[in-house]
């Protein structure tokens, strides 16, 4: 069963049935004269479903406003015995989420009037000028709860996000124990001919410093000297280990670590000029270390 309404549009059994129960609410019988008779109505698009809402009220999105009636009438609703409760039917696949619509504002509920009798029904009359809105009425008393509504179609999939800060960088971490010896890189093509010198004259000269402990010490070749080769020399070096002696800057460096095969009052001598990954380990027996050398730097400057 279907009405039609102003603009030609049809409403289903549904949407009638949803205005019959609107309008049974508030006692049974609706009555509309001149500008009055036309009941606003929201019909959701999908399930057909309608409300009544006041000529001032905005449709939601997912709703179209319908305009019901016009000139005067009178419908009575009658309300018959309630019948016995159908069986439950089967559980609908689940719909769509439905877009959130505004929550609109709660118009005051005015006082229900007493019911009167029916008259008799007259003849149309020509539909009057719409009338000025009348004033807010008194807030009423509140009414029961209504049946929840059905379940909104779920809604479409939001955009993604834009792309969030990179994050601070984390804290360094702790220095890595230094690495096995590589193996030795091929030999490079011999590099071309370089230009005649000037004839100045150049001093070799040697810096030394103490090492009398494991760890790192270093000497360096002064402001205007060139490092050409370095080395060490211990007279003590008893469960340690020299780990490197290669140039540092403008020095030589060499770096001594403890051993668990400990040099037992062994002393260690170097004197050629190492490559920058050289190393040399002594290992011997007995406790505790003890460190006692020099280490020197070959040095090279001008004048």
């Amino acid at each position: 069963m279907a009405i039609k309404i102003r603009g030609g549009r049809t409403i289903t059994l549904a949407t009638v049935g949803a205005l019959a129960a609107s309008l049974l609410a508030i006692g049974g019988t609706a009555t509309a004269s001149s500008a009055a008779a036309e009941v606003h109505a929201c019909v959701h698009k999908k399930t057909r479903y309608a409300r009544i809402v006041n000529p001032t009220t905005k449709c939601r999105r997912t709703e179209e406003r319908i305009l019901i009636g016009g000139g005067t009438s009178t419908t009575t609703v009658q309300q018959g015995q309630q019948g016995a409760q159908g069986e439950q039917g089967k559980q609908g696949p689940k719909g769509d989420t439905g877009l959130s619509g505004p929550v609109g504002p709660q118009g005051k509920q005015g006082p229900q009037g007493t019911q009167g009798p029916q008259g008799p029904q007259g003849p149309k009359g020509a539909t009057g000028p719409q009338g000025e809105t009348g004033p807010q009425g008194t807030k009423g008393d509140k009414g029961d709860k209504g049946v929840p509504g059905s379940k909104g179609d779920k809604g479409d999939r939001g955009l993604q996000g834009p792309k969030g800060d990179t994050g601070p960088q984390g804290p360094q971490g702790p220095k890595g124990e230094q690495g096995p010896k590589g193996e030795q890189g091929p030999k490079g093509e011999q590099g071309p001919k370089g230009e005649p010198g000037s004839g100045a004259n150049y001093t070799t000269y040697v810096k030394t410093a103490s090492i009398n402990s494991t760890g790192e010490e270093s000497v360096s070749c002064g402001q205007g000297g060139m490092v050409t080769g370095g080395g060490f020399s211990f007279g003590t070096l008893k469960n340690a280990t020299v780990m490197s002696s290669a140039p540092d800057g403008n020095g030589w460096s060499v770096y001594v670590a403890k051993s668990d095969n400990g040099n037992h009052g062994a002393a260690a001598t170097s004197t050629e000029t190492p490559k920058a990954d050289d190393k040399m380990t002594t290992s011997g027996h007995g406790n505790g270390t003890s460190v006692n050398g020099t280490v020197y730097a070959v040095c090279l400057k001008k004048g």
